[in-house]
């Protein structure tokens, strides 16, 4: 802890415009490595904190809620859908891609994934005003 504490005081120098940390390992697990506390080394940056790691819509508003983020990253869930803001908006199934088509092999399974309106899509429930609000609240443009 002390060495990352350190290396986001000498960040802080630089008037960053986020900080960005993976929360546990990427794309298999979100436990930190024993003595580490997120929130603390997140509390003593001067800027936005940006989390990733297998969020959901659910897990990034409540977490924004209770200040531990300031915006999150949804990297994969990018990859196999386009138009993921809208889906999160709508409360529309996502779709999940397979591992082996990211980042390589081609168009197949990266850049020809459907928007959320084309045929052979279910619509899933919406999520409630509540929802929707804290998202208008938190700041994010969605």
């Amino acid at each position: 802890m002390a060495t990352y504490g350190y290396l986001i005081q000498q960040l802080n120098r630089f008037n960053l415009a986020y900080l960005h940390f993976v929360e546990g390992a990427t794309a298999t697990s979100r436990t930190v490595p024993e003595g580490v506390d997120l929130d603390a080394l997140s509390a003593q940056f001067e800027g936005p904190f940006i989390g990733n790691n297998n969020y959901d819509l659910e897990m990034a508003l409540e977490r924004r809620a209770q200040g531990r983020i300031d915006a999150v990253a949804f990297g994969r869930l990018f990859i196999s859908n386009p138009d993921l803001v809208e889906r999160l908006r709508r409360g529309l199934e996502l779709t999940i891609a397979p591992r082996e088509s990211y980042y390589g092999g081609g168009a197949k399974g990266y850049t020809d994934w459907h928007l959320a309106d084309s045929p052979g899509l279910v619509t899933a429930q919406r999520p409630d005003v509540a929802i929707h609000q804290t998202i208008i609240q938190s700041g994010v443009t969605p």
